[in-house]
């Protein structure tokens, strides 16, 4: 395989990003979306792509333009941090991040969450959560019940973010560089667990399971 380098990865995959799609982003599996996407910035796809570029040379889930549209990009104004894949009809997939994300997240901790989303790609958890999806709403609103219920009902949800942070601690530990990835990955948890004491919160820990949980199983997994 031709070797390119990490600049040139990253300058390829914003030409990408800058150019757009002509079908927008869709809304992840996880449930609809709140707000609808706005356009991203140029510094928004700058920032995404200086973050994934090596994610996604490293998985060799794209290798440069010949491969064509890397990711379909959209930003939700929304001041919480949170990040979704979807499936995308001509780039490899949706990614769709909130503005308190880009805002709040230093670039280490950006590139952690988007590691884990991409476990989420790889593991083929967008279609099997979409499916789970359209069994929920046929049976009633979920979010009116009790929380051990829908916390029953959300199981696999919770397996599955297992799985993405560990796809994401592999990743980040192929990554070239210092190693740092499980530090960056424990800052990001450490965050929200902080920001998951917030009402806005409650319908993203039906789906995950808490941070602390999770920080301790990566905690165990990095060590």
């Amino acid at each position: 395989m031709r070797k390119v380098s990490q600049s040139g990865a990253i300058a390829a995959l914003v030409l990408f990003l800058l150019a757009g799609c002509a079908t927008p982003p869709q809304q992840p599996a996880s449930g609809r979306l709140p707000v609808p996407p706005r356009a991203p910035t140029e510094d928004d796809r700058f920032r995404i792509s200086a973050a994934l570029a090596p994610l996604l040379r490293t998985a060799g889930l794209w290798r440069g333009p010949q491969d064509g549209c890397a990711v379909g990009l959209g930003v939700l104004p929304m001041k919480n941090i949170n990040l979704g894949v979807a499936a995308h009809p001509e780039c490899r997939f949706s990614l769709l991040v909130t503005e308190g994300a880009l805002e709040q997240l230093p670039p280490e901790e950006l590139r952690a969450a988007l590691a884990h989303e991409l476990g989420h790609v790889e593991l083929e958890h967008v279609v099997a959560r979409r499916v789970r999806r359209q069994e929920e709403r046929r049976a009633g609103p979920m979010l009116a019940r009790e929380p051990a219920a829908l916390a029953k009902f959300r199981a696999y949800d919770r397996d599955e973010e297992r799985a993405a942070d560990h796809y994401a601690v592999e990743l980040l530990s192929r990554l070239p560089g210092d190693g740092t990835g499980c530090r960056a990955l424990t800052a990001l948890l450490r965050r929200l667990a902080r920001e998951g004491r917030r009402p806005e919160y409650y319908n993203w820990l039906s789906t995950h399971p808490s941070p602390v949980a999770r920080l301790d199983a990566i905690k165990e997994t990095c060590s």
